[in-house]
């Protein structure tokens, strides 16, 4: 295949493939819990709360962020910062109707723990932490 065509293809793919991978990220650590902690805790404590709401969506944020920086072609780290960037546009919107048209205050725990995740990533990769060491 052309090389020319593959980067296409990749820069096409960064932003589906980083909101799938969000998707399922967030839902197999759902999952996960289910399947383990959550026999043992109590469904309305804050630990149960801890684990589901705030870990999953910091886990997403972080895949999201992550997916679209190993995915793309070149320019890596600044893709990892427009997809923060993005997330961070969607997240703040997210919570203007959050707290201003449906009054489910809650939420804004998910939604920051996402945006804290996505710039924690973020972060990791500006510095380097994720390049191939020799």
């Amino acid at each position: 295949m052309n090389k020319t065509i593959k980067n296409v293809l990749l820069w096409v793919a960064v932003l589906p493939a980083s909101l799938v991978s969000m998707m399922l990220s967030f839902g197999l650590w759902r999952i996960l819990h289910n399947l383990t902690a959550a026999r043992y805790i109590d469904t309305n404590s804050w630990l149960n709360i801890f684990f589901i709401e705030i870990m999953s969506n910091l886990i997403a944020g972080a895949v999201f962020v992550f997916i679209g920086y190993k995915i793309a072609p070149n320019n890596q780290k600044n893709t990892a910062i427009v997809l923060t960037a993005l997330l961070l546009l969607v997240g703040g919107s997210s919570l203007f109707i959050v707290n201003f048209m449906s009054k489910e205050y809650f939420s804004n725990t998910g939604i920051i723990a996402g945006l804290f995740g996505s710039i924690a990533c973020c972060i990791s990769i500006y510095k380097g932490e994720f390049d191939k060491k020799e």
